[in-house]
């Protein structure tokens, strides 16, 4: 772990954000800092990510706000904390032991968080900074359950895109990996702001991740960058970088990789190497297509007892799947990115000798193309920002891609190589060309103008919504003060949950014995006795000092570690049961109001709409000949503000208007979608 002092960005140690006080950090990159910290609450230890893309955005001194470092990039950063949260919610759909899991989310400081569990161990980048070595039978160890929750990823729909030594982490507890900090939103800031060191980690991403098209990429980018983890482990260097490999194709060169085979003969077994070789083909085409088929080839089947190992090509056998990969399963909704198909495959040749390189003149055509479209710039910056790179070892200084001009009658702008020349030959600009430019610039700084704007809308927006975050902090806190105290009160025994709304105490336990003091649902109480007759019965104490019996159709257990569950099935209980009467309903509604301030945000979004389903509920218990009744006419008046009367229908409804309210406000958690659904069923 870092000291914070080491990162003129990072927040200090002591700090606290919400119930959680920064410790120290814990990595930090371009794209925001990790930092340990703890869970007052919980007492806890997790990890904090918080979103500071340090190319675009910096801390301001004074109040710790994240602030867009200028007016153009205000729109990519606030582009970038949209996507930022929408991986947020993607990692929190999975459930996985090898995939980091998400515990929360929130915005302050006008930027965003994500708190992760955290777990005792260190990254596969710290093990080979002790210059550790690990045997085959070490990497095999941990690369299934590894392999695992990659697949879980692609199978969803979804990349890693940032797979490293520093991104796989090996627990201490049971040496089980954990893939963290996942890169989808990184890249596609990346590609939008053009910065090389965002999109790409060199020497374990692809080619066709330095396109800012993503369209190339799919379950074999992954596999490319876990083939070089473990080749850096095989061979002890990183791999070359795949711009540099390319390049040494087009000029008719060997390849700079050293292939497995030979790096890491004689300390591990050569279908192992072949293996990572075959991740590590610099043509997407020619690499595992999915998880399984590579899976297949690192832990072969015994088939032959002493035949030879039949390396990678595209006729593997019936098992593993070729191009196009079988269709995954739905994606979770929002998505970060969705894997694309590759191309299909060219039509295969009668089997002939295989080249020395494969796939040469495919990677040859892609880099053209790559160049002609506009991509070069991302190599040349390459060159320009390698300086700026740590490495864990020195790499050569690589040669020069061979120069283009925009040449040719009849083909104005298509790249052509120059003989004899290193530099491009420039075309003079036509007028029409001129006019095109001073357009563009136009446009330019109209689309600054307006992200200036914009940015500054959302800041004073985000500022109102920084201090009602904070004012609900406080609130949830004091709340479940309030309720911790209560249950302090209580008598040892059994905790219980009244689930009945207006239930009397009874002096015995039988529906016609002495009534006693009413209990409103959700009330908790602790079980003194119990009376297992023709009927269930518990003789219990509540908070205020009152004893009596209760009968146990109208209480269910209750533990305190899954409060927000326990509160939220009274709730569901109580909203499914028809016979649920106008009283029961104004019990719940003020049982929901006062629950959702004891327990977590995001338990808490979902209490509050269902505090507005139990308003409609109770809406419909009246008709449209009660409004002037009480209690009707003070529920109804109470809650003007909330709700409408239709004449079509003669009936009370809760506006729209409240809904989009609660999921605009919470518009970055799960339950967002819940509530959108709830909003496409109002058309009032």
């Amino acid at each position: 772990m870092n000291n914070t002092s080491d990162n003129r960005n990072a927040l200090p140690i002591g700090y606290r954000l919400e119930n959680y006080q920064i410790q120290g950090v814990l990595g930090d990159g371009g794209f925001g800092i990790t930092y340990l910290a703890k869970d007052t609450q919980l007492d806890a230890l997790v990890a904090l990510k918080e979103y500071l893309p340090n190319e675009l955005a910096v801390r301001q001194t004074d109040d710790y706000t994240v602030q867009p470092k200028s007016q153009t990039d205000a729109d990519d950063f606030a582009w970038g904390l949209e996507r930022f949260v929408k991986e947020a919610q993607t990692l929190a759909q999975f459930k996985h032991p090898n995939i980091v899991r998400v515990l929360h989310f929130f915005q302050a400081h006008n930027t965003a968080y994500i708190v992760m569990e955290y777990e005792l161990g260190q990254s596969l980048a710290d093990f080979l900074k002790q210059g550790d070595t690990a045997t085959e039978e070490e990497l095999k160890a941990f690369l299934p359950t590894l392999l695992d929750g990659l697949e879980t990823v692609h199978n969803a729909g979804y990349l890693h895109r940032d797979i490293k030594p520093s991104n796989v982490y090996i627990r201490q507890k049971d040496r089980s990996p954990l893939l963290i900090d996942f890169g989808s939103a990184r890249y596609d800031l990346g590609s939008r702001s053009r910065s090389v060191t965002m999109i790409v980690t060199p020497g374990y991403a692809p080619f066709e991740q330095y396109q800012s098209d993503s369209g190339q990429q799919g379950a074999w980018t992954d596999i490319y960058a876990t083939g070089a983890v473990l080749y850096r482990f095989v061979s002890g260097k990183i791999p070359s970088e795949a711009t540099e490999r390319v390049s040494a194709i087009m000029r008719n060169k060997s390849d700079p990789l050293k292939p497995a085979v030979e790096a890491g003969r004689g300390q591990y077994s050569e279908p192992f190497l072949a293996a990572i070789d075959w991740a590590l083909a610099v043509n997407e085409q020619d690499r595992p297509p999915s998880i399984k088929a590579w899976r297949n080839q690192l832990f072969p089947k015994p088939l032959l007892k002493d035949g030879p190992f039949i390396g990678p090509s595209v006729e593997i056998d019936d098992d593993l799947p070729t191009r196009p990969v079988d269709p995954p399963a739905p994606p979770i909704e929002p998505s970060t990115r969705p894997l694309t198909q590759p191309p299909p495959r060219p039509p295969q040749n009668p089997p002939s000798p295989k080249p020395k390189r494969r796939g040469v003149g495919m990677a040859v055509v892609f880099l053209l193309v790559f160049l002609a479209a506009g991509g070069g710039w991302l190599y040349y910056q390459m060159k320009l920002d390698k300086a700026g790179i740590a490495e864990e070892n020195p790499r050569v200084e690589e040669e020069s891609l061979p120069q283009f001009a925009h040449v040719g009658a009849g083909e104005q702008g298509a790249p052509r190589l120059v003989e004899g020349s290193n530099q491009p030959q420039p075309i003079p600009p036509t007028e029409m060309e001129s006019s095109a430019v001073a357009q563009a610039q136009r446009e330019a700084r109209q689309r600054a103008e307006d992200a200036a704007a914009a940015a500054e809308k959302a800041r004073r927006e985000r500022e109102s919504a920084t201090i009602q975050s904070d004012r609900e902090a406080r609130q949830r806190a004091e709340a479940r003060e309030r309720a911790a105290a209560a249950q302090a009160r209580l008598p040892s025994g059994t905790l219980r949950i009244m689930t009945g709304a207006g239930v009397r105490l009874r002096q015995l336990p039988r529906r016609n014995a002495k009534k006693g003091a009413i209990l409103q649902i959700g009330t908790i109480v602790s079980e003194l006795e119990t009376n297992q007759g023709p009927e269930a019965w518990y003789r219990i104490a509540t908070p205020n000092y009152d004893e009596g019996w209760v009968y146990g159709g109208y209480t269910m257990s209750f533990n305190p570690d899954r409060r927000a569950q326990a509160y939220i099935e009274v709730a569901n209980n109580k909203l499914n049961n028809r016979r649920a009467s106008f009283g029961d309903l104004v019990d719940l509604y003020h049982f929901l109001t006062r629950a959702n301030q004891e327990v977590e945000l995001e338990s808490a979004v979902e209490l509050k709409l269902l505090r507005l389903l139990t308003l409609q509920r109770s809406l419909d218990k009246i008709s449209s000949s009660q409004p002037s009744e009480r209690p009707h006419s003070q529920w109804l008046n109470d809650h003007r503000a909330e709700i409408v009367y239709l004449d079509t229908r003669s009936r009370w409804f809760v506006k729209r208007e409240k809904f989009q309210q609660l999921h605009d406000k919470y518009h970055f958690l799960p339950i967002a979608a819940r509530i959108m659904q709830e909003i496409n069923r109002r058309i009032f």
